[in-house]
């Protein structure tokens, strides 16, 4: 368990929160949260490898989270992986695109076996 890779998964759909989980935790050591600020907690505390987060969550929203993790010394270089499942403008993968840590931009209907190779690849990157 010592030597997988940390990934820590923000997303108030438990649901998905459970399924990446499942598709994640052969390769990583799996810590999930339910909004923005735990995620931001979480991220401090932990220093994951790789993070995927929801775009709209309670308290803390995706993009504010992405904005706070690159702002912070200590979080800043870990890759963040954004996923949604909203139908949003094409402007807000953008806002996305400009964070320094954010490395892709996916839908929660990627198959979850690209997830997890996006996951891997945004760690070994």
């Amino acid at each position: 368990m010592g030597d997988k890779k940390k990934a820590l998964v923000v997303d108030d759909n438990q649901n998905f929160c459970s399924l990446l989980e499942c598709a994640l935790e052969d390769d990583f050591e799996v810590t999930a949260a339910s909004d923005g600020r735990e995620g931001l907690r979480l991220a401090a505390e932990l220093r994951p490898d790789v993070i995927l987060m929801d775009v709209m969550m309670p308290n803390v929203s995706g993009i504010e989270m992405a904005r706070l993790l690159s702002a912070d010394e200590a979080t800043r270089d870990i890759p963040v992986i954004v996923l949604t499942g909203s139908h949003l403008d094409k402007g807000v993968p953008e806002l996305f695109k400009v964070e320094r840590n954010v490395k892709l931009f996916l839908s929660k209907t990627t198959p979850v076996m690209d997830i997890l190779a996006a996951a891997k690849g945004a760690v070994n990157a």
